[in-house]
């Protein structure tokens, strides 16, 4: 089954997609956007420079206010055991916790009057599939933060 998901990248995957675009041209970013700035890059790869720099200008801003601005848009195909692990308790755990201002899963379980336990699990899995991260605190607790911002099924 086809999933459309519109969701944030984590500071983790951005850079990543930094890396692989380092290694793809053998270059920094910099580099790459001298040879954009004096006109010597081939014309087929200004969409992965502009790419790259939206890349590496949301990391920036990451690294400097602590707020990551990059949201992509997937297709994914889901297998028939993965598409049942969206139950309808944790598509709905996913639509509370976008609207919900959570300071650890114990806040978010008392807020959707649900046991820690189950919710708990639930991230877990919304968290393997990259809907949601779980954000160490100081102290023991863990804030889960919602990456999703929209999910569609694809009938074709």
């Amino acid at each position: 089954m086809l999933l459309r998901i519109v969701r944030d990248l984590t500071p983790e995957e951005v850079m990543e997609r930094i890396r692989k675009f380092e290694e793809e041209f053998g270059m920094s970013f910099e580099r790459l956007e001298e040879l954009f700035l004096k006109k010597k890059l081939d014309t087929k790869f200004v969409g992965a420079y502009f790419e790259w720099a939206d890349l590496v200008d949301s990391y920036k801003g990451y690294v400097e206010d602590g707020q990551l601005d990059y949201t992509v848009e997937e297709n994914r195909d889901f297998e028939p055991e993965q598409v049942a692990l969206l139950t309808p308790k944790r598509i709905q755990l996913l639509y509370q916790l976008a609207n919900l201002r959570v300071e650890s899963i114990n806040d978010l379980a008392q807020k959707v009057r649900r046991n820690i336990k189950n919710v708990y699990e639930d991230l877990q899995v919304l968290s393997k599939f990259g809907f949601v991260k779980l954000n160490r605190n100081r102290g023991r607790a863990i804030i889960p933060e919602s990456l999703v911002k929209e999910i569609t099924l694809l009938i074709h």
